[in-house]
This record gives C-alpha cells, structure tokens and sequence, in this order.
C-alpha cells in the first residue's frame, strides 16, 4: 500500500506592521533586550582628549620657547643697532695725556641727525692745538721754557716734548703752568726739586717712566658727541677738571664731576697734587665752550684740562708695555683710543712713535 505523502508545512506569513491588523498585545510587546543596552561613555576631559601622545604639554613648551627665541633675537638686533652708532673720532691728545687729538674734529653727529659743533673738524686736527697759538712758529721756544722748568727732573733735556703737548702747556698762564709741571723754586743756585723733595726725581716716578714723562708722551683720543657726552664720558673715568680762567692766573677746579655745584678756585695745594695725575688738554674752541656750557660757567674758556686717577695711568703703562714690548725710553709717542660700550671706557694702544 502506497503510503500518502504528507503535506507540505505552510509558509507562515511575515508580521504584520503595527498597526495593519497586529494586535495591541503585539504592539505593545517590549524589547527583551532593552535593558541590557550598554550606557553611552561620558565625554572625555580636555587633558584627556588633548593629551594622550603628550600633544598639549609639547605644544606648549614649543610655544612658549619660540616666543622666548624671537624676543632673544629682537633684543639682540636692538643692541647691535645701538652699538653700531659711529661717532667720528675726537681725538683729544693727553698731554700727561696732554694735547689735542688727532682726528682734530669732536666727533659726527648723533643718531639723530642734528647738526653738531663737533662735526667741524679742522682739516689737519693734529695741528688744531698748534694753530690756536698766536705764532706757532714760537713752539721751539715754548718746548725750551718747558725743558727749563723741569731741568731738576731732566737735566739732560732728553725727554720728548710733542708739539701739540708743548702748544697745550703754553695756553697756560705761567704760574698755573710751571705748578702743573712740577716746578718748585730752587734754593741757591742749585736746582728745583721735586715734590717728594728729592733732587732730580719729579712726580711719579723718574725718567721716561715717570708720571711727568708719560704726560709729555701720552695722547688720548676720544669719541664724543657733544659737551654732555664729553663730560659723561670724562666722569666715567672718574676724571678731575680744571678750567683756566681767561686774562687770569686763576683756575675753576672741579673735584667731582658727579656734583658739579662742587667747584672752587685751584689752590696751590690742588695744583700740586694734580700735577701727580694723568691729565690731558683741549684747546678747540666749539668743544672748549660746549663744556662750558654744560658746567654752566659764565665765561668763555680757551682751554679745560682734566686729570685721571693713578689706576688709570697704571693701565696705560700697561697697554704701552704689552704693544710692541719696547721701553718707555725708547718711545717718542704713544696714542691711545678711548671707546665707550654700556657706559664703561675701553682703552687700547692705537700707534707708537719711536724716539727719533
């Protein structure tokens, strides 16, 4: 007997949507796995987000030495440009550091670009101090009467005396000059003495080593702007000034250039003791009456001289030494430069003559 095949299991259909004839219990149903859900994950914090391959504190570190990089770099642009101002040179011979300069004119304008006295240099500077003598062509006998007044100290007369250092010591009044050398009157018919009251010794030592034989050998030169500056500068070197009084034998003394209300006439006692020191003159007109100017004087000087502490004169020993290693007798002349950076002088040896 032929088994009879069984039917055929019926496709059941799909659900109906809700709505289209499903019933309100199978609407309603609930999602069993709705509880089961997981929570979203809270937002992450700026550290967080921002710092998970060190980015922030990186960048911030790179930032803060890039701002520290480029304000460097400006600050150093600003000191390279201050210190590029030029000031053409003012040489102003010393006559211990006597005499004029050499570059004869008081230095170029400032930055500014105003016109300044100081840019007039005379066309051969180094005869600025000779040509303001009323006959240059007496310099042989001045460079005699000096020689005379310091015969105790050189008997032999074998100390140079530069030209422009002889013109400078004679824009003095005698006395004021014969003191500022170092003279004193002999008694009988021997010679002055110095004033350590030794024959034959003058201030400072003796020969060509000595303070009075660097004086007749020494020039400094300056760079300088205007009066201001030449005093500015002159302070700084702890500088003396002495400021001769025209038709008179006597002289303004300045014994502190950081109070200028402290001056009084020169005293004896204070021509002896400047004669010990370095000092070095200016006799160009314009300079002369700007710092004039600027002391607030009420006459018009030919000439100022300023005198510098004993340190500063053992330094230039020093630097006169060191140039070329000769001995002070063997040299007729030496130039020194005065440079000024961040209100401190720099000094070095810029020539040397031999003795002839």
């Amino acid at each position: 007997m032929n088994p009879v095949p069984s039917p055929l299991p019926s496709r059941s259909s799909p659900p109906a949507p809700a709505g289209l004839g499903t019933s309100p219990r199978s609407a309603s149903a609930k999602d069993p796995f709705a509880d089961l859900a997981v929570p979203q994950l809270p937002e992450e914090e700026f550290w967080e987000k921002y710092n998970k391959r060190l980015e922030f504190p990186l960048a911030t570190v790179t930032a803060v030495l890039l701002h520290i990089g480029i304000a460097a770099l400006l600050i150093f642009i600003l000191v390279r440009l201050m210190n590029r101002e030029d000031t053409s040179p003012v040489p102003v011979q010393l006559v211990q550091v006597l005499g004029l300069d050499d570059g004869g004119g008081l230095g170029s304008s400032g930055s500014g670009g105003v016109e300044d006295p100081f840019v007039q240099a005379d066309a051969e500077p180094d005869r600025a101090i000779i040509n303001s003598l009323p006959n240059p062509n007496q310099l042989p006998e001045i460079r005699d009467e000096i020689r005379q007044t310091i015969r105790y100290f050189d008997e032999q007369g074998r100390l140079p005396i530069s030209d422009s250092n002889a013109a400078a010591y004679a824009s003095l009044e005698e006395s004021i000059r014969k003191k500022l050398l170092g003279a004193r009157q002999g008694a009988g018919d021997g010679p002055g003495s110095g004033f350590d009251g030794s024959a034959g010794k003058g201030p400072g030592g003796s020969g060509a080593d000595s303070t009075l034989g660097r004086n007749l050998r020494w020039v400094l030169r300056f760079r300088v702007s205007s009066g201001r500056d030449y005093l500015e500068q002159l302070r700084a070197m702890q500088a003396k000034l002495l400021v001769p009084i025209p038709n008179s034998d006597k002289a303004l003394f300045f014994p502190d250039l950081n109070d200028l209300s402290r001056h009084r006439i020169a005293t004896d006692d204070d021509l002896r003791q400047l004669a010990n020191q370095i000092k070095f003159c200016d006799t160009r007109r314009d300079a002369v009456w700007q710092v004039a100017g600027t002391l607030q004087l009420d006459f018009k000087p030919a000439t100022f001289w300023a005198f510098f502490p004993k340190s500063l004169e053992e330094e230039l020993a020093r630097l006169e030494r060191n140039y070329r290693n000769r001995r002070p007798e063997d040299i007729e002349e030496t130039i020194f430069r005065v440079t000024f950076r961040g209100g401190m002088p720099e000094v070095v040896v810029e020539d040397q003559t031999l003795k002839r």
